[in-house]
């Protein structure tokens, strides 16, 4: 099989990587970006991949022919999802997008309404839900009765190194759009679910959000993080016995129940890991398999469902904070607000230390706004 994944930064190499050390499998794995070509080709030489990894500039052709791929796996800009994915849907190429699937849920729909009217397979990652400690925390709760609430908290240090490589992220994309496509399907594969929006807090210019809802009446909150003091992934469950715990801050994590703790996942070590899991599941799927239902892009819309649900409170708030601290010096917080919420010109620190001074009023202030996508989606 031919696959081809469009994306040139740290997980569209993981991805690439677990694709070619999938057993039982030879498949032939290409990348291609635009930005990033010569770096890949010369990560792509490591003996470690068998000569079945490439690296190329152009993105994959969509005609007919040799080159071909028989599947895509979109793991490029998030702003640029939409377009990569509706490109080859058109064409009867079998997609897997990675997070967020696009930054509206109009465009996931319409990204799935391509994929039926091809007749092709359109999956959306959740990574997550393929980890054996999510299934194992999931049966532990069956067991201990009625939940009552949940809280997950999920943040990122300013340093993170993942896999012995930095962390980053897209600072265009907010961070609520960045997290929770991870965040809605694992809370309702945990009986939460159609999540129903209440209040937000925003802290540090916008790096911080507390998020409260509802599920069925029951409480969700939500706490989530970027450039914090470190990296946590923690879920609590209120249940009619008590509390249940879930610590995945490294993985395979911990399950705790009543003070009794267990490994998440025993076989960690020596099985397929969520990644890998979720990469076969997706290749049987091209292959004539039913799409399994973790991958399914209606999860995806009740995520981007839930995120255009803050959005507008989101932005409102961000406007009138941006205006209030007008004159002041930049900080960190102004700098992240400004960074996701100005122009593409201006989302740089040089740029933005450049421009602050100059926003003197509301006027250049609404100015620099009507240029960001953030703020022309939501109108």
């Amino acid at each position: 099989m031919k696959i081809s994944v469009i994306g040139g930064g740290r997980w569209a190499r993981t991805i690439a990587s677990v694709l070619c050390g999938l057993p039982g499998r030879a498949d032939r794995i290409t990348m291609h970006s635009p930005s990033n070509a010569a770096g890949l080709q010369a990560w792509a030489a490591q003996s470690q991949f068998f000569g079945r990894l490439s690296a190329v500039e152009a993105w994959p052709t969509s005609t007919a022919g040799p080159e071909r791929p028989d599947a895509v796996i979109v793991a490029n800009r998030a702003e640029d999802h939409f377009e990569a994915a509706a490109r080859f849907l058109a064409r009867g190429i079998p997609v897997l997008s990675e997070k967020p699937v696009a930054l509206s849920r109009d465009d996931i729909e319409q990204l799935n309404s391509i994929a039926r009217a091809n007749g092709t397979a359109f999956g959306a990652s959740h990574v997550f839900l393929f980890a054996r400690y999510v299934e194992a925390y999931a049966a532990s709760l069956a067991s201990l009765g009625r939940p009552r609430s949940i809280r997950l908290i999920w943040t990122d240090g300013a340093s993170d190194v993942r896999h012995g490589e930095a962390k980053s992220y897209d600072p265009a994309v907010t961070l609520f759009d960045d997290v929770l496509p991870h965040i809605v399907p694992m809370v309702g594969e945990l009986q939460f679910r159609d999540l129903a929006f209440v209040s937000l807090d925003v802290r540090r210019g916008g790096a911080r959000l507390a998020i409260e809802a509802q599920a069925n009446g029951l409480p969700v909150s939500l706490l989530i993080a970027r450039n914090d003091q470190g990296r946590q992934r923690r879920i609590e469950v209120e249940t009619e016995k008590g509390v249940a715990v879930l610590d995945f801050a490294e993985e395979p994590g911990v399950i705790d129940i009543a003070g009794t703790r267990a490994n998440g996942d025993p076989q960690w070590t020596t099985a397929l890991r969520p990644l890998g899991t979720m990469l076969s599941a997706f290749i049987a799927v091209v292959e004539g398999a039913p799409l399994d239902p973790r991958l399914s892009p209606d999860r995806a819309i009740a995520s981007a469902a839930f995120a255009d649900a803050i959005r507008g409170r989101y932005i409102a708030h961000q406007a009138e904070w941006l205006a209030k601290r007008l004159g002041e010096p930049l900080d960190t917080a102004l700098l992240y607000a400004l960074a996701e919420f100005g122009s593409n010109e201006a989302g740089n620190a040089d740029s933005i230390s450049k421009a602050w001074p100059a926003i003197a009023g509301q006027a250049e202030l609404n100015m620099l706004l009507a240029r960001s996508r953030l703020f022309s989606d939501a109108r």
